[in-house]
């Protein structure tokens, strides 16, 4: 944004000094004038941009620029200054521009201002066919005026309003904006950055979209033209062409890997370890998405301490920037194998993500209340001014505390349907992990005896006959029992479960096999939660709810109203 602003006060500035380099006044005249030399202007448009727009009028009113180039300006300032920031009030500017008859703007000045307005339309959905139509009209006029530059933005803005609208629509468009800057590049080598920059943007709109063939092809050719800039472009800032072909590689790789080119998909990942300290973290993430798809836990690791210990220090600690990474993280911990981990990580996803809807909706409260004080001075004021209006005003604050409590209500609401969205997700997450947990027991015990070990052996035997006697549901079952029924000892019981187990003791396993059952009496039967708990072996409620939240992270009703609300689907 600060570098279009700078652009605008570049063109500016060269404009004020060549319409006061024409001027034949008194030397009076170009002193009062010299206020309006471009390093004032810049100043002026960055760090104060009331007294800018004061400035346009008073240069306006004295004859430094005409009207249309002085509301160009001013649409500039209201688009792009964040102070000020005013998309109807830059719009209205640029409409006034397009217009004006008394004097008409020529030829380039209109296509200027319609570049503007087409960026400020782009803002809002509700405005995005004005967006394709002032697009077209731009292409048109900027073909028919030789400005290939300018008709392949105005073609790549409609491409992309229309992909935004629907995936797939607008490519023709940003496609015809490529073939543009292509033929253009062969003269102009101008057009090289914005060539490389729409190649790199349309694909990645096409791999979002699934199509990552094409994506591939258009990625291999911004690596060319940023051979060309490299080659042929001597000016180009220092590091600029290793930056972009990061930014490359990292969306490149993911491509590749998509559509099964696995060689290629790790080449291009080492290509991008050997700069990728040239782009941000934002972009480093493209690519610990593709370690996190094709399974690479050691990458996955490492840019993940290195991109958690990156957003902690230049972001809040629950932001949407640690949340996405937390996402890409559980993902490629569940690729790698590492599912307890994965699960972990989803759920502080979860909790982290409910975290920031909450104080998002704890600020729009306190909004609302920073508006219910102003609203409180404003009749105070009122009350001074005229009795009168008294009445009035307050019915209006009344009006506005209903709307308030109604949005405040609704959002409570809604904050209660994503805890409940919450719950089924992990409903569905715990399941997947049983699932896949009774996947691996089974694909062990299918294999043939001889060629498992002996713990493995052992283990399949424990599995048999926890699924058959359910001896588990005896609260007295212990470690020496369990060995008695396997006749064999209980060190041997606890290296067979600890070795195929993951790790777990002999009781771990036995409370993972006995709230396992309970969970299934919670969801098929109507039974009390305490009988529950002892049906399943628990000699203790406590131990049973604790061990309860810790599996599911939530509670056995929770977990009985989500089960029948599947069943019932």
């Amino acid at each position: 944004m600060k570098n279009l602003v700078h652009v605008f006060l570049m063109v500016a500035a060269m404009a004020i000094s060549c319409t006061n380099g024409n001027s034949n006044g008194s030397g009076n005249v170009a002193d009062a004038d010299s206020i309006y030399q471009w390093e004032n202007v810049r100043k002026y448009l960055m760090e104060e941009p009331e007294r800018a727009l004061r400035m346009l009028d008073t240069a306006e009113v004295r004859g430094v620029m005409d009207v249309n180039e002085a509301n160009h300006w001013r649409a500039c300032i209201y688009y792009s200054n964040e102070e000020i920031e005013d998309f109807d009030k830059a719009k209205d500017y640029c409409m006034m521009v397009l217009s004006n008859t008394n004097p008409a703007c020529d030829s380039a000045q209109y296509l200027k201002t319609l570049n503007q307005l087409v960026s400020i339309l782009q803002v809002n959905r509700d405005t995005y066919p004005e967006t394709i139509r002032y697009a077209m009209e731009g292409a048109q006029r900027a073909h028919n005026a030789g400005d290939v530059r300018l008709e392949a933005a105005f073609y790549y803005d409609m491409g992309l309003v229309m992909e935004n609208i629907q995936y797939g629509s607008g490519m023709k468009y940003m496609d015809r904006c490529l073939d543009i800057l292509r033929e253009a590049s062969c003269d102009d080598l101008n057009s090289l950055p914005v060539l490389e920059s729409n190649l790199g943007n349309a694909a990645r709109r096409l791999a979002q979209q699934g199509n990552n063939a094409r994506a591939i092809e258009l990625l291999e050719e911004r690596l060319q033209v940023l051979d060309r800039i490299d080659r042929e472009i001597p000016t180009a800032p220092k590091g600029f062409c290793d930056e972009k072909r990061a930014l490359t590689y990292s969306v490149l790789a993911y491509c590749q890997w998509a559509e099964g080119h696995l060689a290629e998909a790790r080449k291009t990942a080492e290509a991008f370890e050997k700069i990728k300290d040239k782009v941000s973290p934002n972009y480093q993430m493209d690519m610990m998405n593709y370690y996190a798809f094709s399974g690479d836990g050691s990458h996955i690791q490492q840019y993940y301490d290195r991109l958690e210990r990156i957003i902690h220090e230049r972001f809040d600690t629950i932001s949407s920037q640690y949340i996405d990474l937390l996402s890409i993280y559980a993902i490629g911990l569940h690729r790698s194998g590492r599912y307890r981990e994965a699960y972990e990580t989803l759920d502080r996803h979860n909790t982290l993500n409910d975290s920031l809807t909450q104080r998002e909706l704890r600020q729009e409260t306190l909004k609302y209340a920073q508006q219910m004080k102003t609203q409180e001075k404003e009749l105070q004021l009122k009350d001074k001014e005229a009795e009168a209006r008294i009445h009035l005003i307050i019915i209006i604050a009344l009006v506005a505390f209903l709307v308030g409590g109604v949005l405040f209500l609704w959002r409570i609401i809604l904050a209660h349907r994503r805890l409940m969205e919450k719950n089924r997700q992990l409903f569905d997450t715990v399941q997947q992990l049983m699932r896949e947990a009774d996947e691996r027991q089974e694909v062990l015990s299918r294999q043939p005896e001889e060629t498992l070990s002996p713990s493995q052996q052992l283990y399949n035997r424990i599995c048999q006959l926890m699924r058959e006697k359910q001896p588990y549901t005896d609260s007295d079952l212990n470690r020496d029992s369990l060995a008695q029924m396997l006749a064999t000892n209980y060190n041997a019981v606890a290296a067979a479960i600890r070795e195929c187990g993951e790790g777990q003791t002999i009781g771990d396993f036995l409370d993972d096999w006995r709230i396992r059952h309970a969970a299934q009496l919670v969801a098929e039967t109507n039974n009390p939660v305490g009988l529950i708990a002892e049906q399943s072996g628990f000699s203790s409620r406590s131990h049973f709810n604790t061990l309860f939240r810790e599996k599911f992270k939530m509670t056995p009703s929770e977990y009985r109203n989500i089960a029948k609300e599947k069943a019932g689907k």
